[in-house]
């Protein structure tokens, strides 16, 4: 039969033609099963213009970091936690080993290997600085978008994978974690990694991609436990996608690699800590973390464990996820003080769940093959799991579920593309445009904001630097965090001795604020007999057997210095001129530095 002839006959039986798909409306060619979820998607390519527009996305993200600065990263904020991985990286490097190191003693860490060992490889290629180990981290931040990109282009489509990468390299605390020396962006970057290794080793059914996968879930594992949450996404991807690949081999592909790291982690554990399932944070914080009831407590879902907080964590992790922190006054938690300084919204403004949300709708009605599938099983599983770790612990903040928001950004970029490709007239289509208004108004004000003001350098650092060489073969006697002290400030003989055990009280959020001094002397009146380090002033009280220690010290030619910090509250003032009014009893001193940030003094004996 011709094909005028099959045409004719078509007209007379009455039906009319298949209208003609969207692009974006495409299917797979095999038909859905019911419950099911189709055949694989197209050979996916990665052409000249990805590379080129990949190129752009990194540049202006690039541009993006470098203007929010790096005094944050340079100066270890926050406390304690960026001077401990920098600390354990930089012992590693100096074959100490995954400790803490201050004052002549070593002491476990809180945190686990993973990404001090990331910090530990580049430090001597960053000259053994560790003001540069902030670098390492805007690095991952990199490696995260150019991931997403290729996740959200292999799953969905070149608009959605632009769009999912500029909302993420605009995200305030994205941006403002890429400066510092914290573990979240590289966990991100991590799980975006293994999430592209799961989809490859699903549907090549490759051995070698699924011991890959494995050994990236389990670094991102050991970079922070509770991503162990992506275990959840990829079991939900494998046993609720069609065609169901759960093979032998690979599943022992992907045992082998994913226990190198957690079984490195469980031999540090051991060797330092009794027992391959302890944590550091019992070692330093046994209050918090006793035993698991503590920790994780029902009642935090409601009321939150620090007072200051307004909400407990159920509304507040769902304002944030909802992007309305910043509209409902709730940008006053944690991180939020320095990186979020100019911003109306945490990880993203709330146009983005909304188009993420229907990101969802468009891939599961238009665009259901088993890749898409796969890769929003394992995202939103990963997310709800890690939600549900962190709804009941004690401590709050947003940032933790950045590891996990990869799915977000790139369910949104779809939903973005998709629901302006169907703009129509009527309240649905003023919707939509309304949203795209509001998110590049957000978005676009933010990034002025960032970039209107030059970023913030360093002069602590810089200053406690200039006074390293003066340092050498003294005893510094300072309320600077001792461990922070030993990076910078400690050269050849140096001797540190703490100034007082209520810093961390004064000015808590303060980069020099001694916790780990505080801590131990905690752990003392409980009764640990573990070693601690000297002090001048303990309880706010002269301690005469050290300060003849130092007297002695200062007769045998060896100089003694006061390190402090120039107060920035009229409480810490008047802590200060206590502190030397307690000294003068036995010292007396002389300026010899006087810098914006910091004061150096000659301690000499009456």
């Amino acid at each position: 039969m011709s094909r005028s002839t099959r045409a004719k006959a078509h007209s007379r039986s009455g039906k009319t033609p298949l209208k003609a798909r969207h692009p974006s409306d495409s299917v797979s060619s095999e038909p859905v099963r019911p419950g099911g979820n189709g055949a694989e998607a197209s050979v996916f390519r990665f052409e000249g213009i990805d590379a080129a527009l990949l190129a752009l996305l990194l540049g202006f993200a690039l541009l993006l970091i470098a203007g929010t600065g790096f005094a944050n990263g340079q100066e270890l904020w926050p406390m304690p936690d960026a001077v401990e991985y920098a600390a354990v990286a930089v012992n590693l490097d100096r074959g100490l080993g995954p400790v803490l190191h201050f004052a002549g003693n070593s002491y476990p860490s809180r945190y686990t290997i993973g990404y001090p060992l990331m910090l530990a490889a580049a430090y001597p290629l960053l000259g053994h600085r560790p003001e540069r180990l902030c670098l390492v981290t805007a690095l991952t931040a990199l490696i995260a978008i150019a991931g997403l990109y290729i996740l959200t282009l292999w799953v969905f489509d070149r608009p959605s994978a632009i769009l999912a990468g500029l909302l993420l390299a605009t995200s305030p605390h994205f941006l403002g974690l890429s400066t510092c020396v914290m573990s979240d962006v590289p966990a991100l970057a991590v799980a975006v990694l293994a999430a592209l290794a799961f989809l490859y080793a699903e549907e090549k059914e490759s051995l070698v991609a699924s011991a890959l996968c494995g050994l990236l879930a389990g670094l991102t594992v050991t970079i922070r436990v509770t991503n162990g949450a992506i275990l959840a996404g990829m079991l939900a991807a494998v046993l609720l996608v069609r065609p169901r690949r759960l093979q032998f081999a690979r599943v022992m592909a992907f045992a082998i690699g994913f226990t190198a790291f957690p079984g490195l982690q469980a031999l540090v554990n051991l060797h330092y800590l009794g027992s391959p399932l302890s944590s550091g944070y019992a070692f330093w914080w046994r209050e918090a973390y006793s035993s698991v009831f503590t920790t994780f407590e029902l009642r935090f879902l409601f009321v939150p464990w620090d007072l200051t907080y307004r909400h407990g964590n159920l509304v507040s992790y769902s304002i944030a996820m909802l992007g309305l922190d910043g509209l409902l006054n709730q940008l006053n938690l944690g991180l939020e003080l320095q990186t979020l300084l100019h911003s109306r919204y945490c990880l993203y403004p709330f146009p983005v769940p909304l188009f993420a949300g229907l990101g969802v709708f468009f891939a599961i009605r238009r665009k259901r093959n088993a890749r898409t599938m796969r890769a929003m099983y394992l995202g939103f599983g990963f997310l709800a799991s890690l939600l549900l770790i962190y709804l009941p612990y004690f401590f709050l903040d947003p940032r933790f579920l950045l590891p996990a928001s990869f799915i977000v950004f790139a369910a949104a970029g779809y939903g973005l593309v998709s629901a302006n490709r169907r703009l129509k007239r009527g309240w649905a289509g003023f919707a939509v445009i309304a949203l795209d208004v509001i998110l590049a108004g957000a978005i676009l004000v933010d990034t002025v904001s960032r970039l209107a003001e030059p970023p913030r350098e360093s002069r602590l650092v810089a200053e406690v630097l200039a006074m390293r060489p003066r340092l050498k073969n003294a005893v510094v006697v300072s309320d600077i965090s001792l461990q922070w002290l030993e990076l910078y400030a400690a050269g050849e003989r140096t001797e540190l001795v703490g100034l007082n055990n209520l810093a961390s009280e004064l000015h808590p959020k303060q980069v020099v604020s001694e916790f780990h001094l505080y801590w131990l002397y905690e752990k003392k009146a409980a009764g640990w007999s573990g070693p601690i380090p000297p002090m001048l002033l303990p309880n706010g009280e002269l301690d005469l057997v050290e300060a003849g220690k130092l007297a002695e010290e200062d007769k045998q030619g060896r100089p003694v210095y006061l390190l402090v910090v120039m107060p920035l509250t009229d409480e810490w003032w008047d802590e200060l001129k206590r502190e030397f009014a307690e000294i003068d009893r036995r010292f007396s001193h002389e300026t010899v530095a006087d810098y914006r940030e910091v004061g150096l003094y000659r301690l000499k004996p009456h």
